[in-house]
């Protein structure tokens, strides 16, 4: 997945989230629908001449990529929860070598 393609998702999934469940869960339907999202091509973008790309996404793709972005968001949560850790939207968890026993006992 791109960054533009992981992008693309979270924002179908966003203009969408009315017909997520708890804890933001999709129905397939859902996921069938940003698939063939995917196919249509990009916002500016004429769609005589216009190719998808090779690397097509189907529903299954799509869920699973939202379940590994849930499950990152989940961590940063938990690091940002954590008094221990300074976080920077720009730099995210700012581990270095001063905090790596701190890290190391996060990890555990």
């Amino acid at each position: 997945w791109t960054e533009d393609h992981t992008s693309s998702l979270i924002k179908f999934l966003t203009a969408h989230k009315l017909e997520a469940g708890d804890g933001m869960n999709f129905k397939i339907g859902v996921f069938q629908a940003a698939a063939a999202h995917f196919l249509e091509p990009p916002e500016g973008v004429l769609k005589e001449g216009w190719v998808p790309p090779a690397m097509t996404r189907d529903s299954c793709a799509c869920k699973n990529k939202w379940a590994a972005i849930q499950k990152k968001y989940k961590i940063v949560l938990d690091i940002k929860s954590q008094s221990r850790f300074s976080w920077d939207n720009e730099f995210c968890a700012g581990i270095d070598s001063t905090s790596e026993a701190v890290w190391a006992a996060y990890v555990k």
